[in-house]
C-alpha cells in the first residue's frame, strides 16, 4: 500500500508479483542432536542464514512499515476496549512480533493486538477491576496466564483441545460479542459520559440522558463511521489508495488535527467532559518506552491471578484457534509448513514476553496477514521484526501526537471492526443447510449450538456463553456416537455400460440409501428395491459398546418392519452388514455380534458381514469368521473366504437358502405387557378351531402377538401356569374380527 508514496520518495520499491517463500515446504535435511532440537523450537536459525538480503530486504522494509502504520492505530483502539490505558496498545505490540519470528513457522503472521480477544480480554479484567488504572494493573496477570497455558499446550503437544470450538459454536460466540462490543461503542459516540452506562441500559432505564448528546462528538462520529465504511472504495482508485489502506491511521491524524483547532483551549479533561462543545481527545500520555519489568504480585494478588484462571483459558484457547487457522490457510496457499507445536510455543512466548511491557494478551491478526502479502513481504523480518522497530520508534518520538487523539474515533474503528466479525451470514447457511433432508438432523443441531452460544454469550457473558456452546457441542457429539445414522441399503439399477455387451448382473446396480438417495431435481434417479428375503444396511460409525444396543434394536425393529408388510409366504433369509464406514470395534461390540450370528442361525437366518477393510477386515476374520462359517451349508463354507462385497454375499445367501430344507423362523413381535403365542409351539398345543389365532397357524407362516394390556399381572401369571388358561384367552371369530383380520395383525384376546 505504500508504493507509490515510496515511489515519489525513491524509499521503497513496488511490490513484486509474485513472492516465492523464503521458508521451504518440505523439511530440511535432518540434523542430529542439539541442533535438530534448536531448529525445531526456534526455526529462526534455519531460514536466517539463507536470507536473501539483497532481493528480500526492501520488500521487507516496506512491508513493515506499512504494518506499523496500520497497527499503531489499531493498538489504540484495541486498548480502549480491553479497557486499559492507551498506551498500552502500542506497548502490546513491541517484544511480542519479534519473540514470534523466533518461534513462528508462517511468514506472513502479524502478531498484534485484535478485537476479538480484546473482547475476551476486556468482560475478564472489567470483573477484576473498577478502574482503567486498576485493569492496567492487572492486565499483565492475565497476558502470563495466557502465554504459560498456551506454551504448556504445545510443549504437551495439545493442540487438538481447539477442535472442542466446533465452528457454529465459535460463529454464534463470535457473533454476540461483537453485537456487545458495537452496542458499547453507541454511548461514547453519542457523547454522553461514562457513567451513562451502555445504550442499552439508557433506552430502557435512563432515556432523559439522550438529551445531554453532545453535537460535535455525534458529528464527527458519524463522519468518522462514514470514512470507514468508505474505505474499500478509496482502495479502487490508485490515488486515493493510501487513504483506504491506512484508513485507521488518517482517521486519527486528521480527528486529532480537528480536536486541537475546535476544542477551546485551556480547559482539563474534567472541564472538557462537562462542557457541552469539547470533543473529550487522548490526553497526555507518558512519552518514552516502557520499562521492562515482571508484574509486581501483591499478598491479594494470587486470589486475583487465581480467579482469571477460567478467562485465560478460553482467551488461550480462541487466539490459538483464530490464529492457526488464518496460518494454515497461508500457508497452504504460499505453498509452506505450518507446525502447531511451534505456533502455540511462539504465540505463547509472544504473551508472556509481552508481559514484562505490561501488554494485554496479542494474537495473529488474519486481515494484516493478507496487507503483508500484498506488501510482498518475503520472510517474518517484514511481518513482525521491522513492525515491532516502528512501532517503538513511534511510541519514542511521537508520543506527543496523541494528545488530541479523539476518542469517538477510536469508538468508531472499535464499531467498524466489530461489525466485520458479524457471522449471521453463517447462520442463515446453517439454517439452509438444515432444510435439506437428507441432512436435516446435523443441519439442526449446527443451528442449535448456534443459537445457544449466540444467546447464551448475548445475555450470560463471553465465558459463560462459550462454555454452554462447547458443552452442547460435546452432547451432540456423544449422542451422534451413541445414536449413529444407519442406512437401510437398496439395489439401484444402472444401464449397461457402453462398450461392454455381456457385463456381468453383479456390475449393473449399486447398494444405496433407500431413504436418502435423490437426483438433482428431488425425484428417485432410478429405481431402488430391496432385496427380497435380505436385509442389507450400512452401519456408520465406530461400533462399540455405546452404541451396539442401538444396532440389535434396529435390527428387530426392521425385521418385524419386514415380516409384518410382507405376504404370509415371505421368508427372512439373511441379514448383510456393510462395514466399509466402521473404522473400528470393540471388544463388546465383537461380543454382542458373535451373539447375533449364533442366534440368527439358531433360527436358521444368516447374518453375514461385507465391505470390511484394514483392521476391521481382520478382526472380523479372526474373530467372527468360524461363527459366519458354521452358519453356512457344510458346501458353500469354502466360499465365505472370497466373498468381500454385499454383491458376493447376497449370491452366498440364495445359493445356501437352496440347499437347505429347514424354512427360516420369523421374530415374533412382544412387549411387557404382552403374552406371546410362541410358548404354543413350545407346549406343541394348537389353537381352538373357529378362533383368530387358528387363523395366523401355524406359527412359522405369520408372527402375531396377543395383546393383553388391560389384563392384571397376578391373573396374566396365573394364566401362564397353565396352557388351557392360556388357550382360553383366544375367543370366536365375529363378523367384525372377519372384517379387521387382514388389516389389524396384533388383536384383543
Amino acid at each position: 500500500p505504500l508504493a507509490p508514496l515510496g515511489d515519489a520518495v525513491g524509499l521503497m520499491p513496488p511490490p513484486p508479483v509474485h513472492v516465492e517463500p523464503l521458508m521451504p515446504a518440505g523439511p530440511r535435511q535432518r540434523r542430529g542432536g542439539a541442533m535438530a532440537f534448536l531448529l525445531d523450537i526456534a526455526p529462526i536459525f534455519g531460514w536466517l542464514r539463507d536470507y536473501p538480503v539483497r532481493s528480500a530486504l526492501a520488500h521487507d522494509i516496506s512491508g513493515g512499515v506499512t504494518l506499523g502504520c496500520i497497527l499503531i492505530g489499531q493498538s489504540l483502539a484495541h486498548a480502549k476496549l480491553c479497557g486499559v490505558e492507551l498506551i498500552i496498545g502500542p506497548y502490546s505490540c513491541m517484544l511480542g512480533p519479534v519473540l514470534y519470528a523466533v518461534f513462528g513457522t508462517c511468514i506472513h503472521s502479524s502478531i498484534g493486538t485484535g478485537a476479538l480477544i480484546c473482547l475476551l480480554v476486556g468482560e475478564v479484567l472489567v470483573e477484576h477491576g473498577d478502574s482503567v488504572e486498576e485493569r492496567s494493573r492487572i492486565a499483565p496477570f492475565l497476558t502470563i496466564l495466557v502465554g504459560v497455558i498456551l506454551t504448556l499446550m504445545g510443549v504437551c503437544r495439545l493442540s487438538g483441545l481447539v477442535r472442542f470450538l466446533s465452528r457454529p459454536a465459535l460463529s454464534g460466540f463470535i457473533t454476540a460479542s461483537a453485537l456487545l462490543a458495537m452496542l458499547s461503542q453507541v454511548s461514547p459516540m453519542l457523547g454522553l459520559p461514562d457513567s451513562a452506562g451502555s445504550i442499552q441500559k439508557v433506552l430502557l432505564h435512563q432515556p432523559e440522558r439522550l438529551l445531554a448528546v453532545k453535537w460535535p462528538t455525534l458529528l464527527l462520529s458519524a463522519v468518522a463511521t462514514g470514512y470507514l465504511l468508505s474505505a474499500k472504495r478509496l482502495k479502487q482508485h490508485p490515488r486515493l489508495k493510501p487513504l483506504g489502506d491506512f484508513k485507521e491511521l488518517v482517521l486519527l491524524g486528521l480527528g486529532a488535527a480537528f480536536c486541537a483547532a475546535w476544542d477551546p483551549p485551556g480547559l482539563s479533561q474534567a472541564e472538557c467532559v462537562e462542557h457541552p462543545l469539547c470533543v473529550k481527545v487522548v490526553g497526555r500520555i507518558e512519552p518514552g518506552l516502557p520499562h521492562a519489568h515482571w508484574p509486581r504480585v501483591g499478598a491479594g494478588d494470587w486470589g486475583l491471578i487465581h480467579s482469571m484462571l477460567p478467562g485465560a483459558c478460553l482467551v488461550a484457547l480462541v487466539a490459538f484457534l483464530t490464529s492457526f487457522a488464518g496460518a494454515k490457510k497461508f500457508g497452504l496457499e504460499d505453498g509452506y509448513q505450518i507446525k502447531p507445536f511451534n505456533e502455540l510455543i511462539a504465540i505463547g512466548m509472544c504473551n508472556v514476553g509481552g508481559a514484562l511491557l505490561g501488554a494485554v494478551p496479542t494474537s495473529i491478526g488474519n486481515t494484516r496477514m493478507g496487507i503483508a502479502r500484498q506488501c510482498g513481504v518475503q520472510s517474518q523480518l517484514g511481518a513482525n521484526v521491522f513492525v515491532s522497530i516502528f512501532i517503538a520508534l513511534a511510541v519514542q518520538f511521537f508520543t506527543p501526537c496523541l494528545f488530541y487523539i479523539p476518542m469517538c474515533a477510536l469508538n468508531a474503528i472499535i464499531l467498524i471492526g466489530s461489525s466485520h466479525m458479524l457471522e449471521f451470514a453463517h447462520a442463515g447457511y446453517l439454517l439452509e443447510f438444515a432444510r435439506h433432508k437428507e441432512f436435516g438432523r446435523d443441519g439442526r443441531m449446527d443451528v442449535l449450538v448456534w443459537i445457544v452460544g449466540f444467546v447464551s454469550t448475548l445475555f450470560l457473558g463471553a465465558f459463560k456463553g462459550i462454555i454452554s456452546a462447547v458443552v452442547l457441542s460435546l452432547l451432540i457429539i456423544v449422542l451422534q456416537v451413541v445414536n449413529p445414522h444407519i442406512a437401510l441399503l437398496g439395489r439401484q439399477q444402472e444401464p449397461p455400460q457402453s462398450g461392454v455387451p455381456h457385463q456381468p448382473p453383479r456390475f449393473r446396480h449399486r447398494w444405496v440409501n433407500m431413504r436418502g438417495q435423490r437426483a438433482s431435481g428431488g425425484l428417485v434417479a432410478t429405481a431402488v428395491e430391496e432385496e427380497p428375503g435380505v436385509l442389507v444396511f450400512r452401519f456408520e460409525g465406530p461400533l462399540f459398546y455405546a452404541n451396539v444396543d442401538q444396532l440389535q434394536e434396529w435390527l428387530e425393529a426392521e425385521e418385524l418392519r419386514r415380516i409384518e408388510e410382507s405376504p404370509v409366504d415371505y421368508e427372512f433369509k439373511a441379514i448383510i452388514f456393510s462395514a466399509i464406514a466402521v473404522p473400528f470395534l470393540d471388544t463388546t461390540a465383537i461380543g454382542a455380534l458373535q451373539t447375533m450370528i449364533r442366534s440368527y442361525a439358531d433360527r436358521n437366518v444368516l447374518f453375514l458381514i461385507a465391505n470390511t477393510f484394514a483392521n476391521t477386515r481382520r478382526i472380523v476374520a479372526e474373530t467372527l469368521g468360524a461363527d459366519q462359517r458354521r452358519a453356512l451349508r457344510e458346501d458353500l463354507r469354502p466360499r465365505l473366504a472370497s466373498c468381500t462385497t454385499v454383491d458376493d454375499f447376497v449370491e452366498l445367501v440364495h445359493a445356501n437358502r437352496a440347499l437347505s430344507k429347514e424354512r427360516p423362523r420369523p421374530l415374533i413381535r412382544t412387549t411387557s405387557s404382552l403374552l406371546s403365542l410362541a410358548s404354543l409351539a413350545s407346549l406343541n398345543a394348537t389353537p381352538p378351531k373357529g378362533t383368530l389365532a387358528d387363523r395366523q397357524w401355524p406359527l412359522q407362516r405369520r408372527p402375531f402377538s396377543l395383546a393383553c394390556d388391560r389384563t392384571p399381572d397376578a391373573e396374566m401369571g396365573r394364566f401362564t401356569a397353565s396352557t388351557p388358561a392360556l388357550l382360553s384367552l383366544a375367543r370366536p371369530i365375529s363378523p367384525r374380527d372377519r372384517a379387521a383380520a387382514g388389516r389389524a395383525r396384533p388383536f384383543d384376546r
